[in-house]
């Protein structure tokens, strides 16, 4: 955590750099213009005081030409001396900087403790992040503390599944079940992981968990895509069709799933059509099982 936070603070300097500097070297130019040109401006009107001394006679050729030495030497003076620019009070530039300079950190932590999931960084003691199945051991121990947690019991299942754990993932799942019965989308994923423990096969036990998901939510997503492929697996074509069709009219016209399940359905209709009775059936509206909850 403590790394995090160190390449976090350094990020913060960097985008500070690129942001404030710019605006505070603009008010810096800025100064030195507006300074030089107040002086020239002084010493334009001091020059045109000393030609009009001239023709109204106060001033002598030689007092005229030595006040104009004069006031060149001083041009030139003003011009190489840099180091006292004009302070002008309230300048947008300046104050603008200062603003980012504060605000921009604060308003990036505050931001990020917000949105951000300071649970996701797990460090050792400064030798990088700790492996997955240290992540892993760690919500074990969570679970077996709060054993009637659903959202640690849920996380150690999932877990398991992402790591090819299938047996354990469908002891957590069972376990699950138990505490929350009325969720659908735990019940699909149960039937995925118990596919995926028995040879990817969605015979037995995973229909009935499918069955069950859709029975508490006919419009579950998941739930459709893999009883269709049950239904596939089982030779029931025109479940399939029924399962996807519903499916494809569920999902967002950009999904990249789209494609591939259009294609099931086609393929269905064919495997269908050289069945026994299967012409049959395409002829007839594919009907669509009433189910519970939307479904």
């Amino acid at each position: 955590m403590t790394l995090f936070w160190a390449i976090c603070a350094v990020l913060l300097v960097v985008a500070l750099l690129f942001v404030v500097l710019p605006l505070w070297r603009k008010t810096s130019n800025q100064n030195d213009v507006l300074r030089d040109t107040a002086n020239l401006e002084i010493l334009r009107d001091q020059s045109a005081e000393l030609e009009a001394d001239l023709r109204n006679g106060l001033l002598t050729q030689d007092a005229y030409e030595q006040g104009k030495r004069e006031l060149q030497a001083r041009l030139l003076e003003e011009v190489k001396t840099t180091e006292q620019p004009v302070k002008l009070p309230h300048n947008p530039a300046k104050v603008l900087a200062m603003v980012l300079a504060v605000l921009l950190p604060l308003f990036s932590v505050l931001l990020y403790l917000k949105i951000g999931n300071t649970n996701a960084l797990m460090f050792t003691g400064g030798s990088g992040i700790v492996s997955p199945e240290a992540a892993l051991n760690e919500l074990e121990k969570k679970v077996v503390r709060q054993p009637e947690d659903p959202n640690n019991l849920v996380m150690l299942a999932r877990s398991y599944a992402e790591l090819g754990r299938f047996s354990d993932a469908v002891r957590a799942y069972k376990k699950l079940v138990e505490l929350v019965p009325d969720e659908a989308q735990v019940w699909a994923e149960y039937a995925d992981a118990s596919a995926m423990a028995n040879n990817r096969s969605l015979q037995g036990e995973p229909t009935r968990f499918l069955s069950k998901a859709l029975e508490l939510d006919g419009n579950n997503t998941m739930a459709l895509e893999l009883s269709g492929s049950a239904a596939m697996e089982r030779g029931d074509y025109a479940e399939v069709i029924t399962q996807w069709t519903k499916l494809v009219d569920l999902l967002p016209p950009g999904n990249p799933e789209l494609q591939i399940i259009r294609g099931g359905i086609q393929q269905a209709r064919k495997m269908l059509a050289i069945q026994k009775g299967g012409k049959e059936k395409l002829t007839k509206p594919i009907s669509k099982a009433p189910l519970k909850n939307g479904g």
